[in-house]
């Protein structure tokens, strides 16, 4: 079961902003935390500070109920004053939270949210944001160790906002708006408090609404319900879904950042590891499509024999034992890796055009049939490396000669003119330093001074 924490800076942010959501992950099991951060003293009309923290607190009791929310954790702070609250303090808060309970996911106001004017939102978004890659360390607060906790990180964080900055996640709730609508009515005391706000400002205008009032006295699921729906269909059309079959709630969902696709490649599951939810936008795979008979053509049957290269990735043939043993390489050619194994005696044949690599490459669109990246570059390398090595199309070279021919010919500057950055086209592979350090290999080998 994998559990989820909602961290509210009031009692109703979690039901108004991602109630819908929290409903849904509930019904699929999972173990709903709620966070208040405050105490919403303050947020009622003509009650008591006491009465009202207890009218509140009971209200978040009820909206969390209908939402399947297993846990709630009060945290106590005064509402409206966490602008003056050290920030350090809150975060401390939310870094014991994540260590303690080990969500595996986390909704949250985003840090970055639009034209947001109130303080409780911003500062629980700034301590939340911060929290999460500050729990990770070892040496903040060290008192949570002497509990027995350990350094943890949330795998999934769910931003929300007024206005997000960037929309990355719309989650599907059709089958559960109404018990978000019911759960924002349950905070009626709130719900009515922020109504009173809209009439007070309307009478500034020096106009009404009659509905608000009666609504405020009266029913509030219509004007709710009505408000929730359209926002939600809003929500869904653009994410571009069909508004008579689904709605939405918006999210900035992020999980690993600009390392997602390498980690998508790489992750191997943990034993007894509790899988972990699809995700749809995160979960593609990062590789070119290929149907059965494509996939038949890709390795030839004398591969153990011989490999057809274009005229560049003769080059790659001098390093052809780094990069195979390269992760990030493994990843890239996965395909290909498992099935080459380089020996002495295995026949390189130039060919101009498209290589094996190029049929393995991520960069090449089976659907197009062709390279999506510089192809005419490529070729003109083709042309200058050939040239160089004095090979030809259709020369055919044992490997272990290429190699010597490679460590001959092509000294550091000539390797950083065909594949450094300011050459005639940079490689990947060149910028991790695999290819020199491969290179200063095969002169060792064959005894070559380096110049």
């Amino acid at each position: 079961m994998q559990t989820a924490m909602i961290i509210s800076p009031h009692a109703d942010d979690a039901a108004a902003f991602c109630g819908a959501t929290i409903a849904k992950f509930a019904n699929e099991g999972w173990h709903i935390i709620l966070v208040r951060v405050t105490d919403d003293r303050k947020d009622s009309i003509g009650l008591t500070i006491e009465e009202t923290i207890a009218k509140n607190t009971e209200e978040l009791h009820n909206a969390a109920k209908i939402l399947g929310v297993n846990e709630i954790i009060e945290l106590g702070f005064e509402t409206d004053m966490l602008a003056d609250v050290p920030l350090g303090k809150l975060r401390e808060r939310m870094v014991y939270l994540f260590r303690k309970y080990k969500p595996y996911a986390v909704f949250t106001f985003d840090p970055f949210g639009l034209y947001e004017n109130n303080q409780d939102h911003v500062r629980v978004a700034q301590a939340v944001d911060e929290a999460l890659w500050v729990s990770c360390f070892d040496k903040h607060y060290p008192e949570h160790f002497a509990e027995g906790l350990e350094p943890f990180s949330v795998c999934e964080r769910w931003y929300f906002a007024r206005q997000l900055p960037n929309v990355t996640h719309y989650e599907e709730i059709a089958g559960t708006i109404e018990r978000k609508i019911d759960a924002v009515c349950a905070h009626r005391e709130m719900m009515r408090n922020t109504i009173n706000q809209y009439q007070l400002q309307l009478k500034t205008w020096g106009k009404q609404v009659a509905w608000l009032q009666e609504s405020k006295e009266g029913n509030l699921k219509p004007l709710v319900g009505m408000f929730l729906q359209e926002q939600a269909k809003a929500l869904a059309e653009a994410a571009g879904w069909d508004t008579e079959m689904y709605l939405a709630e918006a999210y900035r969902m992020e999980r690993f950042g600009g390392l997602e696709p390498l980690f998508q490649m790489m992750a191997e599951p943990l034993e007894n590891a509790t899988p972990a939810p699809a995700r749809v936008e995160l979960d593609q795979p990062h590789e070119t499509k290929v149907d059965e008979k494509q996939q038949a053509h890709l390795i030839p049957v004398d591969i153990h024999e011989r490999v057809r290269l274009m005229g560049h990735h003769h080059l790659c043939a001098g390093a052809f034992d780094e990069l195979l043993e390269l992760p990030v390489f493994q990843l890239g050619y996965a395909s290909l890796v498992e099935h080459l194994k380089p020996n002495p005696d295995l026949i390189v044949e130039t060919v101009y055009g498209y290589g094996l690599f190029c049929y393995h490459c991520g960069y090449f669109s089976q659907e197009e049939g062709r390279c999506t990246t510089g192809w005419k570059n490529k070729i003109a390398k083709d042309v200058a490396v050939l040239d160089h090595l004095g090979l030809k199309p259709g020369s055919q070279t044992r490997l272990e000669d290429l190699q010597k021919l490679l460590a001959e010919k092509v000294p550091y500057e000539k390797l950083e003119e065909f594949c450094g950055p300011g050459g005639e086209g940079k490689c990947e592979m060149y910028a991790l330093g695999v290819c020199q350090k491969a290179y200063s290999g095969l002169r060792k080998k064959y005894g070559i001074e380096s110049k």
